[in-house]
C-alpha cells in the first residue's frame, strides 16, 4: 500500500533477512536490500537462488571473512561457468567516539576511511561480487528521541549529541563518497539515516536514498523528536477482561515492548479513552495489563469494552496481529496482512 501511494518516492525495500527478502520476492517485489549480514550455507544459497533468478538483490557485508566466504560460495556453486554476481552493499559505522566513548550501536567494524578502503580492495578483487552500495546508518541521530517525558532531564544531553553526531557522519560519509570518486567506483545507492533523521540525512548530496520504516505508521517514540512533524498513524485494541476495584480495569494481553534497553518509554501507551495510566506494579503484561481509571471515567467501562493504545515502535506490532486494518474517518476501507498473518516468522 506505502509503495503503491508513494509512487516513484520509494525505491527497494530493505530486509533483516534472506528469508523475508524471498518472501517479499514472492509478493512481486523487486530491488531488495538485506540490512544484516549472514553466511550461513541456507541464507546464500537463498541468495544465490533468488540472484540467478533475477532478482535484483544486495546483501550487506562489513567485514574480510564475509566477502572471501561469499565469493568462495559464488566460485563453488558457479563451477567454472559465467553467472550473475552477487550485488554487496559495505555497512559503515556511523556512531560517534568523542574521547573514546562509543554514542551509537555496536554493528560494523568498518570505523574509518582506511577500514572501509580495505572492505572496498577486497570486493573489488572479486568478480564473483558486485560493489553496489553504501550504509552509513546514524542511530545515536535516527534512533534517540530528545524530547522525551520519560527522562527529562537527559533531553539537553541528547540534543548535544544530536547536534554534534550530524556533523561528524557527515564528515565520515563525504570521505567515503571521495574515496569512491577517486578509485572511479560507481554504485547504485549511498544509504543513510532512519526516521528520526529525514530532515538531516537528507541535507547530504551524496545521500541517494533513507530508509523509513515505523515512521509510517508513527508509533508514539517518535513523538519525541524535537523535528517530528508526522501525525500517528495507527494503533491497537485491547479488550478489557475485569475490574479489580474500583479505579482499575484490565485488559487481556498487551506486553508488546518495543526493542532497545528496557525502560518505560518502551512499552505502549493507552490513547483511547484518555486518560488511562498503567501501573507501576505490573506495567505491560504478556497476558493481562491492569490500568488505573480517572475519576471521570470510572464506572463507565464494562468488559469487553476496547481500549486502545499506541505501541512504542510497529515491529513488535506486526510480529503479535494478523493484519492491519485500514480506516478513512470511521469506515474500514481495506485490510493488510501482516508477516505473521502469512504464516512467516523472522529469526
Amino acid at each position: 500500500h506505502i509503495a503503491k501511494v508513494g509512487g516513484d518516492h520509494f525505491r527497494g525495500l530493505m530486509c533483516f533477512s534472506t528469508e523475508e527478502a524471498r518472501l517479499l520476492r514472492s509478493q512481486g517485489f523487486d530491488d531488495l536490500l538485506i540490512a544484516y549480514p549472514s553466511v550461513q550455507p541456507a541464507d546464500v544459497e537463498l541468495l544465490w537462488e533468488m540472484t540467478q533468478g533475477g532478482t535484483v538483490i544486495t546483501h550487506m557485508v562489513d567485514e574480510l571473512a564475509h566477502v572471501e566466504m561469499l565469493s568462495q560460495f559464488w566460485r563453488e556453486k558457479a563451477g567454472g561457468a559465467s553467472v550473475r554476481p552477487l550485488q554487496v552493499c559495505i555497512d559503515l559505522d556511523m556512531s560517534w567516539r568523542p574521547r573514546g566513548f562509543h554514542l551509537g550501536v555496536q554493528r560494523s567494524p568498518v570505523r574509518t576511511l582506511e577500514d572501509f578502503r580495505r572492505v572496498l580492495d577486497a570486493i573489488l578483487q572479486h568478480p564473483e561480487l558486485q560493489m553496489a552500495g553504501v550504509m552509513g546508518y546514524e542511530a545515536q541521530v535516527a534512533g534517540l528521541g530528545d524530547q522525551n517525558p520519560f527522562a527529562p532531564l537527559l533531553n539537553p544531553a541528547k540534543k548535544w549529541i544530536k547536534r554534534k553526531s550530524v556533523a561528524a557522519v557527515a564528515e565520515k560519509r563525504a570521505g567515503v563518497a571521495r574515496l569512491l570518486k577517486e578509485r572511479g567506483v560507481q554504485i547504485a545507492f549511498f544509504n543513510g539515516g532512519g526516521t528520526g533523521s529525514i530532515r538531516t540525512t537528507t541535507l547530504e548530496p551524496w545521500i541517494t536514498e533513507v530508509t523509513a520504516g515505523s515512521g509510517f505508521l508513527q508509533s508514539h517514540l517518535f513523538d519525541y523528536y524535537a523535528s517530528n512533524q508526522n501525525q500517528p498513524a495507527f494503533c491497537f485494541a485491547l479488550q478489557i477482561t475485569r475490574s479489580s476495584q474500583a479505579d482499575h480495569v484490565t485488559c487481556q494481553s498487551g506486553g508488546f515492548i518495543a526493542s532497545g534497553p528496557a525502560h518505560s518509554d518502551k512499552g505502549p501507551v493507552p490513547f483511547l479513552p484518555p486518560g488511562l495510566k498503567p501501573t507501576g506494579g505490573e506495567g505491560y503484561g504478556e497476558v493481562q495489563t491492569p490500568l488505573v481509571v480517572p475519576p471521570e471515567l470510572r464506572g463507565t467501562l464494562r468488559p469487553g469494552d476496547p481500549v486502545f493504545f499506541r505501541p512504542a515502535k510497529a515491529g513488535e506490532i506486526a510480529e503479535r496481529f494478523n493484519e492491519y486494518l485500514l480506516k478513512r474517518g470511521d469506515r474500514i476501507v481495506g485490510r493488510a496482512k501482516t508477516y505473521r498473518g502469512l504464516g512467516y516468522c523472522f529469526h
